[in-house]
């Protein structure tokens, strides 16, 4: 309910009250004395008294055990208790208070009163109830000939609170036909007058019985495996499905603020969040100056938003993309004042720039998430993955250094374990660049490592629901491909977290539960978008791209990974790396992206990480590829 609905709602109860009160106090002096009779003057002196000290002493009670919050209109036994319990607290407080006064009310007079006064407030609020329940119904009434039929999946409060929301919410245009219920003692009941008509098994048969275009499930607590069962069940029997509150809203939001939606990936990819140690977080964050880098990103700009909701003092977003810049910029004025963030124009390759961006602002923390990381993207320009990911992720170090940062984080990934393409393996180096660094640095580096982001830039879901709205096919490499995947704000609490908790060298993981094949995240989300697998929507077997795995993984094998204080992050601990070999190495990497020979690149790669499986430069969309050759490096 909105706030200013609220606000009237709470103040026409409590005209009511006043109301009541009036009346109440009127017909006590009425019933002690008589109709006929003249009221004595002393009494008939005190009686707006009497009116306003009865009216302010049921105020505070019902004020004390929150009866103005209650929305009346889904009152219940806990609501009506509530409001006896005010009323008789009134009395005692009313009996007390009067025996010290100087006039005090009779004790006949109290009793009538209060009775008449809890009668009068009851009655008011069950007539918001009924009033309401009744034009529901009258409107519902008349809006059946174009309403779409639904069934409610869970008959309990959430199922009963969403019908009520339906019938009081002539927008939605939905008529409830039924309800269902796995639990065999609900069968056969009514939820204000609608039956519970099976379990989860008859939803194909109840569909068809009831005409029904949509099931809506209103179980908070409902598992993706569940969630994944009814949505089967509803391809097959040809209806929509949606979802009303889930256990996080439930636990954290009035149910009144709970809205209905389409069910999407991240449900059916579900898995225990990361917990966030806030106090941790915010000593980290708060009162500081903040650069990200790569700001207008799908993981720098959910960096931008939450270091400013943990109190950052200033926060410089760093980007080459102008127009990410622009949309990032008008997404936080209308939250937070312009001067607590700048958006700065520039590219991390560019030396001279960096230097002036932090000599103007002087960050204290900063987030380096600016990288190029299209997989075959950057195995058609490999050239610009190694000086955007390496030698930007350089230059970006040695100015936190110069200018005494405090914490740098680099934002890493999965692919940069015994990579197999270019971009993971520049972002493997991008990792030995900040260790190495960090041992001569007071500025303390250390890196986030973590799998796919759902809904980023360039991920598989924004191109499989592209492939589903033209109609198909789903394009899929490989049926057994498997990856990590995590929610973009469990990504970055991930990384603030590691932030807070980062000494210096560390590569911290996130335990992301099981890989997930891709092939089944494409039937989902063709079942998703109303289409059954194979039927409706084809899925198209493509064969690996280049630089592709089967499989990711988290760690080397040679890294030494130990827990942390929070379950579900890891820290793998620098593997030692001599600096002078490493630097020589750096200096052969740079002289190769001058030359035109691409396969020196690579062997200047591979000897940096010599886990590095590449095959070398080879012409990705040559309509006669070349046969792929092992990579040979002098």
């Amino acid at each position: 309910m909105k706030r200013a609905y609220r606000s009237l709602y709470t103040a026409l109860m409590i005209a009511w009250d006043f109301i009541a009160a009036w009346s109440s106090v009127f017909i006590g002096f009425r019933v002690l004395y008589g109709f006929s009779e003249e009221i004595p003057a002393i009494d008939r002196n005190y009686f707006w008294l009497y009116v306003f000290v009865v009216f302010a002493t049921n105020v505070i009670t019902n004020l004390l055990f929150r009866t103005y919050d209650s929305i009346w209109y889904h009152a219940s036994s806990m609501e009506l208790a509530k409001q006896l319990s005010s009323s008789v607290l009134a009395f005692i407080l009313l009996f007390v208070a009067t025996r010290f006064s100087p006039h005090p009310i009779r004790v006949e007079l109290l009793i009538i009163t209060c009775a008449f006064l809890m009668l009068f407030i009851l009655c008011g609020r069950l007539a918001v109830r009924l009033t309401l329940h009744v034009r529901a119904r009258i409107r519902s009434y008349f809006r059946k000939s174009g309403q779409r039929k639904v069934l409610i999946y869970g008959a309990g409060a959430a199922g009963e609170h969403l019908l009520r929301h339906i019938l009081r919410t002539p927008a939605e245009n939905l008529d409830v036909v039924g309800f269902m219920d796995d639990d065999p003692r609900l069968q056969g009941h009514k939820v204000f007058n609608v039956r519970v008509l099976g379990t989860g098994k008859d939803l194909k048969k109840l569909v068809r019985d009831k005409k029904a275009d949509e099931v809506i499930v209103a179980i908070p607590t409902a598992e993706k495996e569940f969630l994944k069962d009814v949505l089967v069940r509803c391809q097959q029997a040809g209806c929509k499905m949606r979802r009303y509150g889930r256990i996080d809203e439930v636990t954290m939001l009035d149910l009144d603020r709970v809205e209905i939606k389409e069910i999407n990936l991240e449900e059916l990819l579900h898995r225990d969040s990361v917990k966030l140690n806030m106090d941790a977080v915010k000593t980290f964050i708060s009162g500081k100056v903040i650069l990200v880098t790569g700001g207008a990103g799908s993981i720098g700009s959910e960096i931008c938003r939450q270091v400013l909701r943990f109190g950052a003092k200033k926060l410089i977003i760093l980007d080459f993309h102008e127009n990410g810049l622009f949309d990032i910029e008008n997404e936080l004025l209308k939250q937070y004042d312009h001067q607590l963030f700048e958006v700065v124009l520039a590219s991390v390759r560019d030396k001279d720039r960096l230097q002036e961006v932090f000599d103007q602002y002087s960050p204290q923390i900063v987030f380096h998430a600016a990288a190029h990381k299209h997989v075959p993207m950057m195995e058609k320009n490999p050239k610009e993955a190694v000086k955007n990911n390496v030698f930007g992720t350089l230059n970006v170090a040695r100015q936190s250094t110069a200018h005494g940062v405090d914490k740098f984080i680099l934002i890493s990934t999965d692919k940069a374990v015994n990579p197999t393409n270019i971009m993971g393996a520049t972002k493997r180096i991008a990792e030995l660049v900040i260790q190495m660094t960090n041992r001569y640095s007071d500025t303390e580096f250390a890196a986030v490592r973590f799998g796919n982001v759902l809904g980023s830039n360039g991920s598989v879901v924004p191109y499989f629901e592209k492939q589903i709205a033209q109609g198909g096919p789903v394009t899929v490499t490989h049926p057994d491909m498997r990856r990590y995947f995590m929610t973009i704000p469990e990504a970055v609490q991930l990384v603030l977290e590691a932030g807070s908790m980062a000494r210096g060298g560390e590569i911290f993981v996130l335990d992301m539960g099981e890989p997930v094949r891709i092939y089944d995240m494409a039937c989902d989300l063709i079942r998703l978008s109303g289409y059954t697998p194979g039927k409706d929507i084809d899925i198209v077997i493509t064969g690996l791209r280049p630089g592709e795995k089967l499989f990711e993984e988290i760690s080397l094998k040679e890294e030494d990974t130990s827990k942390t204080p929070n379950n579900k992050i890891y820290i793998n601990k620098p593997v030692y790396t001599d600096p002078e070999i490493f630097s020589d190495q750096l200096a052969a990497l740079s002289k190769t992206v001058e030359q035109e020979d691409l396969n020196k690149l690579f062997c200047a790669v591979k000897q940096i990480v010599p886990t590095f499986q590449h095959k070398g430069w080879q012409p990705v969309n040559d309509p006669e590829p070349v046969p792929e050759k092992e990579l040979v490096c002098e």
